[in-house]
């Protein structure tokens, strides 16, 4: 089920003696620079408690003021902003006191910060600034604490992954950043195939090093991706997530080599991300994805951002193995993939995006060409007499539309593409909502709300339909608490054939450094006809400890 991945949390609480008496936020100033820094300069009338997080999926900053009332409207940023799209205010966010201020930035696409520095200035009035500095390195989860006080002198709590300045040279302008995981994976009962395995091991490492130059104007990402699984020859493999050098002006950028592209709003089902190849051995979600070579030039205007794409390299989906779990039957020969085209055609695809914030509206629309990066499947009779499935990549023109509405404390989603080339041309949406219920009985629990509803004009006999009349509904839980605590709990029904889907998943920082993930996925009343028919002894508990440096 894509996007159970939930919604990611870095928190700072800042703590101080609380005020009887009302702030006043009297205004809220944007300072960009081309140091890849965004300042937000929030004027106060006097002190009070205050705690920012960010939320992802999508990326947000969020500051909740305790005590805090809000005397004028907060001004839009400009729409030539690299960071910011959008602003909005609220009331929540888990404080006890009877009045709590909420300011929400939404972040543009690929914003994920990397260093909060707090500075606090009572050279002229109470003064909280939130120095955001983006970056494509994983964040290193650290627990900040600070306050407003009356001290003249800046105070900085800085949560960068930064190697020291004292170090040498060239070791100093390059940042060093990753994550290292353990994971076991328990299946509850015995696979169909008597090779597979009810209990996996595997450990994964993801480095990252960044370094930029020029004034923050250029800069160079490389992330590397290795898996070692116990039993599953497969899953054990080795991917460039990244590797991307971006030449970044006031209203263009260009990046060159692998990357990862995200297209999408729903919670369900990813239809117009298209971009990269999924990558199935890492998990069944869809979440994953392979490093793809590209050119990609993003053309930044007042009328919208237009992204422009060469994809070369063409990078065929993973499977498991015979040993491997989740996986169908007879197996995927991965190794014998056949194509609709050869040559050029065959590697090469071109892209097209167009995305807009219109108000309340997030906007984007795309058009895709090359080979699909989802095969239709051929079953072929070997010499023994034993099937195997063979993918076959065929040549598409996609189209896709998704917006998204957020109106006070609802977001409304669609996504929706039409494809030709593999058969009829077909139409597929997903659509739904959600709401989040904010300091749910002054506990300080955010409860979310998700229903969705997928749709596929495909027949529900075709194996890449799976999701061709189904409806999703979920609940998600922020504790908003300093291990940033959070569940995600929902089902998938399919309404043809009256299967179900259950997925929880739930995450948990330990100190500064660890996180445990948890996902629990169960499968039920799959008849033989239906693609998920395959995993109907798959039923599985998926533990992680990841360390992150």
């Amino acid at each position: 089920m894509s996007k159970f991945s939930v919604f990611f949390l870095v928190s700072l609480l800042f703590s101080v003696p609380s005020f009887a008496q009302q702030t006043q936020l009297l205004s809220v100033d944007y300072r960009e620079s081309t140091t890849s820094q965004l300042v937000l300069d929030f004027i106060l009338s006097d002190s009070t408690e205050y705690k920012a997080f960010v939320l992802s999926e999508p990326n947000r900053l969020v500051v909740d003021f305790s005590e805090t009332v809000l005397i004028n409207n907060i001004a839009q940023p400009l729409k030539s902003s690299l960071y910011v799209k959008g602003v909005r205010t609220g009331t929540g966010g888990g404080q006890e006191n009877k009045q709590a201020l909420r300011v929400v930035f939404d972040l543009k696409p690929g914003i994920e910060p990397h260093s909060i520095v707090v500075e606090n200035d009572q050279a002229t009035t109470y003064r909280v600034v939130l120095n955001l500095s983006p970056s494509p390195a994983i964040v290193k989860h650290k627990l900040l604490t600070s306050s407003v006080s009356t001290d003249t002198s800046p105070n900085f709590n800085d949560a960068s992954v930064e190697l020291d300045e004292s170090q040498s040279p060239f070791f100093s302008e390059w940042q060093l950043s990753g994550k290292l995981g353990f994971e076991e994976l328990g299946f509850f009962h015995n696979g169909l195939d008597p090779q597979q395995h009810n209990n996996y091991i595997s450990g994964s490492i993801e480095p990252e090093l960044y370094r930029e130059w020029d004034e923050g104007k250029q800069s160079f990402t490389f992330s590397p991706f290795y898996r070692y699984s116990q039993h599953d020859n497969k899953r054990t493999h080795f991917d460039i997530r990244e590797l991307t050098w971006l030449l970044a002006e006031r209203d263009w950028e260009l990046r060159v080599g692998f990357r990862k592209v995200f297209w999408g709003v729903a919670e369900g089902l990813h239809l117009v991300d298209i971009i990269n190849q999924t990558d199935l051995v890492e998990n069944t979600d869809t979440e994953d994805k392979l490093g793809q070579p590209m050119v990609n030039l993003a053309l930044i205007r007042d009328w919208g951002t237009l992204d422009l794409f060469i994809l070369p390299g063409f990078r065929e989906r993973t499977f498991s193995g015979v040993e491997g779990r989740l996986r169908s039957f007879p197996e995927v020969s991965v190794g014998d993939a056949e194509y609709e085209t050869h040559g050029i055609e065959k590697h090469m695809a071109y892209a097209i995006r167009w995305s807009q914030v219109v108000g309340d509206w997030d906007v984007g629309f795309s058009h895709f060409y090359g080979t699909s990066r989802e095969p239709t499947f051929k079953l072929r009779a070997l010499p023994t007499g034993s099937l195997k499935i063979i993918p076959y990549y065929e040549l598409i023109n996609q189209t896709g539309l998704d917006l998204q509405l957020t109106h006070e404390d609802w977001i409304y989603k669609y996504e929706g593409i039409v494809r030709e080339g593999q058969g009829h041309t077909f139409y597929a949406m997903t659509t739904g909502i959600e709401y989040t219920l904010f300091d749910l009985f002054s506990s300080g629990l955010d409860l979310g709300l998700v229903v969705e509803y997928m749709y596929d004009t495909r027949s529900s006999k075709n194996t890449l339909a799976p999701f061709q009349d189904d409806i999703l509904t979920a609940l998600r839980f922020g504790f908003n608490d300093v291990q940033s605590t959070e569940i995600l709990a929902g089902v998938m029904f399919d309404r043809t054939n009256n299967s179900k889907f259950y997925n929880i998943e739930a995450s948990r920082r330990i100190g500064d450094s660890f996180k445990v993930d948890m996902e629990m996925r169960l499968f039920s009343g799959a008849p033989d006809t239906d693609a998920s028919y395959s995993f109907r002894e798959d039923d599985h508990v998926r533990v992680e400890i990841a360390y992150y440096f």
